[in-house]
């Protein structure tokens, strides 16, 4: 069953609250009367959708996984299409930079542990493995984790310089790399999706 649009947009506003105060203080500083208050709402409303303000972070986190996926089911790419699933991530963190730089700074590790990373790995060994380029598990684990730990190395190396690099060249980078290291378990048929400029 849908949610209700009013809990959706309550939902919506405490959330916005949250990334607004995390960019003045640490998150164990914020308390739920400071949050609800930002918000402008009561207490009880916030505890009518959230535990404690860790829920809130999940769903934060949520909404990056969901949006990557969505990257995903809207190209219907394979993460074997690594020219348009990281180009269109990339536009994605750079639409939202300061969003990313605040559950960075909320995070540290959120590209390089966690629920981010192990969605992208099954999605590339879900790729290898319906392509019949991999079908050993320790060499189809090998191969994803260390794709993918590359990827997101980037990404987080980007958010600790200060956002100053050029995004889409650091992109361009990243997909001649991955493309040409998949190369070596992936034919160049298979991998024809792949638009290098």
């Amino acid at each position: 069953m849908a949610e209700d649009l009013r809990v959706i947009k309550t939902k919506r506003v405490i959330r916005g609250a949250l990334v607004e105060l995390m960019s003045e203080k640490g998150l164990s500083e914020i308390t739920v009367s400071e949050l609800s208050a930002r918000a402008m709402i009561n207490r009880k409303t916030f505890y009518r959708h959230y535990r404690e303000i860790g829920d809130v972070v999940a769903e934060l986190e949520n909404e990056i996984l969901e949006g990557f996926a969505e990257i995903m089911r809207k190209n219907n790419a394979s993460v074997l299409d690594v020219g348009d699933v990281f180009r269109d991530i990339s536009a994605q963190i750079e639409r939202e930079r300061d969003f990313y730089v605040k559950m960075m700074k909320l995070n540290p590790d959120l590209f390089s542990k966690g629920r981010i990373k192990a969605m992208l790995c099954r999605a590339l060994s879900v790729s290898l493995k319906n392509d019949g380029a991999v079908t050993d598990e320790t060499t189809l684990s090998a191969v994803s984790e260390f794709t993918v730990s590359g990827v997101l190395s980037m990404y987080s190396m980007w958010f600790d310089s200060g956002c100053t690099a050029d995004l889409s060249a650091l992109t361009e980078v990243l997909v001649k790399m991955v493309s040409e290291g998949l190369r070596g378990f992936v034919s160049d048929e298979k991998l024809s999706a792949i638009r290098l400029k």
